[in-house]
């Protein structure tokens, strides 16, 4: 049997890191119920808009004070949970958060329990466990839980973080819940000492993580510096008087808040020289020094105030029905590893844009999604839009003897074993029931080697399809024997030895079988079509424009038809001249063999300075400008060699745009000839500026081609629909693992 649990977040004006901790809570995995209780500050920000869209979900409270203990106790009189579990507004528990905490609720000892708390990057912790004094001096140098300290009037007890921090309901009410006199800072310390001399133990754990994302707030700025110091120097004295005067003089004591006020002018002092704080917040402090010396000695002689704690009336106040939150249910969720090297927002293209949609749509299914992609900086980890993406700077890995062997590529090898690496360490948190990775670049290399999980390698374009256009690179020895034969054998083995195989397309699928002389095990590989979010784009109503717009989105290369595109817009526009092109893409590559590139040599040509007006150049944008070139283009095209499916002939399908292809590779699967668009013969130009022109005369036709390729991605092409199709990819990972360890 498990306890029911009172989720309770204390919030006050942040309304976008409120509204990520509520998502969050979608994918927690406990077998038990929980409620969501949060419990609002005097916000002056958009909370309450926030807080709307989630009822009647959550349960709300209202505090009118900028007080978090305060705003605790109403959460305490409001939960009708066995266990009430605090997280912070800017805090995201990890799936097993809550079915941790509870196993150690079975004994009845124990009062209060914590887990280990990342610190804003994700990637390393904030601390792990912490013992304070009754002078409230932490020690964060434990390396283990001390559970041996929790004892009545132990002098050292152990410490949970207030952002993670859950506590037996009956045991709070036994010690009347917080300290109102703690606003901020020392507040969840006072509870751990007063429940650990109640008799209860705190349950320090190895797990239960919960990730801190450190929001700005009215103590703190944007750089996390502490700007208001008050409450602090204030708490501090208030708590060694309340809790120290049973082991030590007075004087003592008085020695002790010297010496913390003293660390808290050279935090200040330091804070100023390096320009973390301003010349208010600094004569701030120095004001605020005295007035917190004199209240904190004035509470902590007194002792508790009236009315500062729980009683009945607040308890009748407040008091609710218990109201269980709904998670997304999925009793066979699958724990789900995507590698992918190139991941928004940093980096587009194909692979990059399956890995997102798909990744997003496997965990609106239920299941725990995480991606490893590359990072320039620092190693992270965040959870973006239910989706745990571990970004991990590529370092130099010793190569295994096996792909020594292989003549693996040491840049290949460091980034698969890179992300083996941090696979290894999700490992440490859950059981993991299959990775995929891309075959552009043998993204699943280390993990062939490794074989510790069912593997799919999706296929994409091979290098043995992009040296089609490199003849240089194919012509040159010693780069085939040191990287583009090793790769091209690295591929194959990929191909046939991993668990699985999506293929995007029947096209991609059959070619590559004819580049490489061998034929796919049918009981490994699937055909499963790419798919999009269907997210509909809001902009202001546009004005009709006197020309047509046709779009071109791909790197300036040889394979997207680029040559053939820019022969064409000419004549094009000699017939037309009403028709403007918009180019979008990587534009800095070379002609191969040549020392220039497309887009220079149309534009120093006779006709690109004729036409230089209407043939926009756009470059590499980011994905919001992209999707808005989407909804506002008149017609897509395309005009590739060879694409293994065309994922860009779904951005524009979505937006209800005609499109133009090729009859070529995956093209013919994705755009239904003269039906959504239109499907050329590759490499003719003259056939390009028919297709063009035939679309550009006839708006009925543009609307109707749009209409039915709108209608066409939402049967087919959704990523609800590839998420669904994944599910049969993976099964046949794990038939297919378990059979090649029987």
């Amino acid at each position: 049997m498990y306890p029911t649990f009172s989720v309770v977040i204390n919030t006050l004006n942040r309304a976008s890191e409120l509204q990520k901790t509520l998502e969050s809570f979608k994918w927690l995995k406990y077998p038990g119920e929980f409620e969501i209780i949060v419990v609002n500050g005097p916000s002056s920000d958009h909370t309450e808009d926030i807080i709307a869209s989630w009822l009647p979900l959550i349960r709300v409270g209202k505090c009118e004070v900028a007080n978090l203990s305060v705003s605790r106790n109403i959460g305490i009189c409001m939960a009708q949970g066995d266990i009430v579990a605090f997280i912070d507004d800017d805090a995201i528990p990890e799936p097993e958060w809550l079915t941790q905490l509870s196993e150690v609720y079975k004994d009845p000892i124990v009062g209060g329990a914590g887990g280990l708390v990342y610190n804003h990057t994700g990637y390393e912790f904030q601390s792990k466990y912490c013992v304070v004094d009754r002078f409230g001096n932490a020690d964060t140098s434990q390396i283990q839980p001390t559970p041996h300290l929790s004892f009545p009037k132990s002098y050292r007890f152990p410490h949970l973080l207030g952002c993670n921090a859950s506590f037996r309901r009956a045991a709070l009410l036994e010690i009347n819940g917080f300290d109102e006199e703690f606003e901020y800072f020392l507040d969840e310390t006072d509870v751990c000492l007063r429940i650990v001399d109640e008799g209860y133990l705190i349950a320090q754990l190895p797990c239960a993580y919960v990730h801190h994302k450190y929001a700005p707030s009215n103590i703190r700025g944007h750089n996390k510096v502490v700007r208001y110091r008050y409450p602090i120097i204030k708490n501090k004295i208030y708590f060694m008087l309340k809790h120290a005067r049973e082991f030590y003089p007075l004087d003592r004591i008085m020695q002790e808040q010297q010496n913390f006020i003293q660390t808290q002018r050279n935090e200040v002092s330091w804070a100023t020289s390096q320009k973390l704080i301003s010349d208010v917040d600094v004569r701030s402090f120095h004001k605020d020094i005295e007035r917190a010396i004199e209240v904190g000695i004035k509470r902590g002689i007194e002792g508790v105030a009236d009315g500062s704690m729980i009683d009945n009336k607040k308890l009748q106040k407040y008091a609710g029905h218990f109201f269980a939150f709904n998670t997304l249910k999925n009793d066979t969720y699958r724990v789900i590893v995507l590698i992918s090297r190139d991941f928004p927002p940093n980096h587009g293209g194909g692979i990059a844009t399956f890995n997102k949609d798909l990744s997003e749509a496997l965990a609106a299914e239920g299941n725990i999604v995480h991606v490893i992609t590359q990072s320039k900086d620092i190693n992270s980890v965040d959870f973006e839009n239910g989706v745990w993406v571990h970004r991990r700077v590529i370092h130099k890995l010793d190569r295994s003897p096996v792909a020594i062997k292989r003549k693996i590529p040491q840049q290949i090898w460091n980034w698969s074993a890179t992300a083996l690496e941090e696979t290894k360490r999700i490992a440490t948190h859950r059981t993991i029931n299959v990775v995929e990775a891309p075959i552009w670049d043998c993204e699943g290399a280390a993990f062939l080697l490794n074989g510790q999980w069912p593997l799919v390698t999706s296929l994409q374009t091979t290098l043995q399809f992009w040296l089609e256009s490199h003849p240089e690179l194919k012509a040159d020895v010693g780069w085939m024997d040191t990287f583009g034969s090793p790769m091209l054998e690295l591929e194959q083995s990929l191909m046939v030895q991993s668990n699985a195989i999506r293929s995007i397309s029947s096209a991609i699928r059959h070619e590559i079988e004819l580049a490489y002389g061998f034929r796919f095990d049918d009981k490994k590989i699937c055909i499963a079509p790419l798919g999009m979010i269907n997210q509909e784009l809001e902009i202001k109503e546009l004005i009709p424009a006197e020309t047509v717009t046709v779009l071109f989105v791909g790197r300036l290369e040889y394979r997207k038809g680029i040559d053939i595109l820019l022969a064409a817009i000419p004549q094009v526009l000699e017939i037309n001249p009403n028709v403007r092109f918009r180019i979008i893409g990587d534009d800095t590559l070379l002609k191969p063999g040549e020392n220039k590139t497309y887009k220079d040599e149309y534009l120093s040509s006779s006709m690109g300075r004729r036409w230089n007006k209407e043939v926009k150049f756009e470059g590499r944008i980011d994905n919001d400008v992209l999707r808005i070139a989407y909804k506002t283009c008149d017609l897509f095209v395309a005009p590739s060699r060879f694409e293994s499916f065309g994922l860009v002939f779904l951005e524009a399908m979505r937006e209800g745009k005609p499109v133009i292809g090729c009859l070529a590779g995956g093209m013919p699967e994705v755009v239904s000839k003269d039906v959504n668009g239109l499907l050329i013969e590759p490499g003719s130009v003259d056939a390009l500026v028919t297709a063009i022109l035939r679309l550009v005369t006839s708006e009925e036709l543009r609307l109707s081609m749009g209409a039915a390729g709108r209608e066409l991605f939402l049967e087919k092409f959704t990523s609800e629909i590839m998420a669904k199709v994944s599910g049969q990819v993976y099964d046949l990972a794990k038939e297919n693992f378990n059979v090649a360890w029987a």
